[in-house]
């Protein structure tokens, strides 16, 4: 089992369809888990659709009620909050997608795995990674495939049918990995930049121009003084209307929010348990049953080493015998008591230091000499007197440096071997300098090695709302959502009980937070089972906020909408409308003007010299981000002529070239053709799968449900 859990543990929640994240407890059955997955039955009961076929919500469910158990199990927590139940439920709805879309790919493609080519990857001539780093002898570093071997043999002679089925998720995993791998090398290897690609990709990066321009910005016009009236943006929505189709569906929510967290009441009858406990605890003959009976928390009977417990318990409870009381301590929302019940060493030791790490800033010996003078220089000041907190805030380069360097407690054979064994043969407030492959360390040992641990028994509990804040806080929410049930009233309500109210423009049906709020799940499906104008019930919101929203816009994918892109119509609408008056004004400068100097002089403009201009580089010095203007330079031949009224994304121009510097030849464009291909793979490579959901017209009814 213990090779197992390093198999999973190395393998995490990463399996490749790339671009999508699926754990590695979703890949039972990826061979052969499209069949029979997708089933009839109404739209209320549809969970998503694929191709034309639906996913019943009972296959979904239970798919995810086993992914929930695996991860459960996987990371040996039985509750899960309501965030990682989301990523969960993701991760399902991910599998599904895959083994619905990719199947039918590989099948129609040809694309399969043999037995002999697993076996191959388990225990043959090309083991798979994982494997190699799980079966790797930790002392010599060495690896031999007899004890894959060997392992395999005894786990299908023996009855652990657990170890059986995790195995075979792993394999179903290898396969995966393998099928997904191969088909984007499929994918990657039918792409390839032409010649004339990387010769128009060099002229945009070489090719330059020496240019002079005035420029008229769109900010010299402020908004306000462009009207806006609705019909001439509704014009020149339908004009542009492809400009403006949403990419996803989203809602915008109005929200108030109600905070019921634990007051000053509520601590002091925590803290008034946890004093009464503390003498009943110390008295108690079986530490298991009192802390299983009155903490939040069960009993661990794990020896633990210092740095498994708080920084503040740490030196009482490895100074004190067996059944020491440590306590109450407040942290983290709770108090907890420390019973010492059991105290034994372990097989390695616990150490504590704290460094200053001195990076090498280069590759040459000069920089090693540098850096390794400027630790010593360090560790001479710090033995002269100098503080050594004081030093590592100024000359750490480590996130230490912000806690003078201190480390805490580790465990032995945990840091790089140079690190470890300076530690190991020091004793506290040794202080030395050792180079690792970080750079160079200057040492000191701040506490003295110890293979003591500790076995306590945690009596805690959690300082939460009472019945009586929740109650107040409720009635009030319900209160305000009883006399606000339309969008006036909301408001309204909201300006007399001086709330403040919060705007969620962008919330898509996945999401599981609000802004600022997390665990909003329950706000979110409302949100898409909701009308405009809608306003809601009192939802919960985390473990210690209530909830009042309406909802204010609908954004569907695909679709264009007036009111959903309102404010982008009106930006572009204005812009447009300070693009003509300032061609207008530029045009009339221009006239009978022959020099940029003429021009300037007229609109009382500065003329800005630009040394060289690419396509590629669409910046422009004063005005900003302006493909537009840099497109027009590079597309334009004549030298020494005057040009413009040019529109730009930022301003228009008038402008002169003055030299035009082209591209240098080559012979060769094989390196640029090369970088052009790669990224082209490269996008493939991380794309094609929402390509594909977009091909087969992927529907995602979760939010109906979850």
């Amino acid at each position: 089992m213990a090779i197992l859990t390093k198999i999973r543990n190395r393998s995490g929640l990463a399996i490749g369809v790339v671009g999508v994240a699926l754990g590695l407890f979703v890949v039972s059955d990826a061979l052969n888990s499209n069949m029979g997955l997708f089933g009839g039955g109404s739209q209320v009961n549809n969970v998503g659709e694929i191709d034309g076929e639906t996913i019943g919500i009972k296959q979904f469910d239970d798919k995810l009620q086993y992914n929930l158990t695996n991860f459960q199990k996987r990371t040996q927590n039985e509750n899960l909050d309501e965030a990682t139940r989301g990523q969960v439920r993701d991760q399902t709805w991910n599998q599904m997608l895959n083994d619905f879309l990719m199947m039918k790919e590989y099948d129609q493609l040809g694309l399969q795995m043999s037995e002999e080519e697993l076996a191959d990857m388990i225990y043959g001539n090309n083991v798979h990674a994982q494997i190699k780093q799980s079966f790797t002898d930790p002392n010599t570093g060495m690896f031999d495939v007899n004890n894959v071997k060997r392992y395999l043999k005894q786990m299908n002679e023996g009855t652990d049918e657990a170890t059986k089925a995790q195995w075979k998720e792993f394999e179903d995993y290898l396969v995966t990995e393998t099928l997904q791998r191969r088909y984007a090398t499929l994918l990657k290897k039918g792409l390839y930049a032409t010649t004339l690609e990387a010769k128009n990709l060099n002229i945009g990066r070489t090719q330059s121009a020496e240019v002079n321009f005035v420029a008229l910005s769109y900010n010299t016009i402020a908004d306000s003084s462009i009207a806006a009236e609705d019909g001439d943006l509704k014009s020149y929505f339908k004009k542009n209307i492809e400009k403006y189709k949403e990419r996803e569906n989203s809602r915008k929510v109005e929200f108030v929010v109600w905070d019921f967290a634990p007051t000053s009441e509520d601590t002091a009858v925590v803290q008034k348990w946890a004093f009464d406990q503390v003498a009943q605890f110390q008295a108690a003959d079986n530490d298991t049953a009192y802390v299983d009976l009155n903490s939040d928390t069960k009993f661990d009977p794990t020896p633990k080493k210092r740095s498994d417990f708080p920084e503040s318990v740490q030196n009482t409870l490895f100074n004190s015998p067996v059944g020491a009381v440590v306590g109450p301590v407040f942290e983290n929302g709770k108090f907890s008591i420390y019973k010492v019940s059991g105290i034994k060493d372990d097989s390695v030791y616990s150490m504590r230091a704290s460094h200053i790490l001195i990076r090498v800033e280069g590759a040459t010996d000069a920089d090693t000499a540098e850096a390794k003078r400027k630790a010593t220089d360090v560790l001479n000041r710090i033995r002269g007197g100098e503080d050594f907190e004081a030093m590592a805030s100024q000359f750490g380069t480590d996130g230490t440096k912000d806690r003078g360097g201190d480390l805490g407690w580790f465990a032995e054979g945990s840091m790089v071997k140079e690190f470890n064994d300076a530690v190991l043969k020091g004793k506290k407030g040794d202080l030395s300098i050792v180079k690792t492959q970080f750079g160079f360390h200057v040492i000191k040992v701040t506490g003295d090695k110890t293979k003591k641990t500790v076995c306590a028994g945690v009596l805690e509990r959690a300082v939460e709302a009472s019945d009586k804040t929740t109650s107040a806080a409720y009635n009030d929410a319900s209160q305000f959502a009883a006399n606000s049930r339309n969008e006036e009233d909301f408001n309204k309500n909201i300006e007399e009980k001086k709330m403040s109210k919060r705007v969620a423009e962008f919330v898509r049906e996945t999401d599981n937070f609000l802004p600022g709020y997390s665990d909003a799940r329950e706000a979110v499906r409302w949100a898409f089972n909701a009308k405009v104008g809608d306003v809601s019930e009192v939802m919960n919101v985390g473990n210690d906020k209530y909830v009042i929203a309406m909802l204010t816009l609908i954004r569907e994918k695909g679709k264009s909408n007036f009111e959903a892109a309102k404010d982008r119509v009106t930006a572009d609408y204005r812009k447009d409308k300070k693009a003509e008056q300032l061609m207008e004004n530029l045009k009339t400068a221009m006239e009978g003007a022959t020099t940029l100097d003429a021009v300037s002089r007229k609109l009382n403009q500065a003329v800005t010299p630009v040394a060289a201009q690419t396509f590629e580089n669409a910046s422009v010095p004063y005005v900003g981000f302006d493909p537009a203007f840099a497109g027009a330079v590079s597309g334009t031949s004549a030298v020494n002529t005057l040009v413009g009224p040019t529109k730009g994304d930022a301003a228009v121009y008038a402008y002169q070239i003055s030299k035009i510097t082209p591209a240098p030849e080559m012979t060769d464009y094989s390196q640029i053709k090369a970088e052009l291909s790669g990224s082209l793979q490269q996008r493939v490579e991380y794309g094609y799968f929402e390509i594909l959901k977009d091909i087969k017209n992927v529907k995602d009814n979760r939010y109906l449900f979850y």
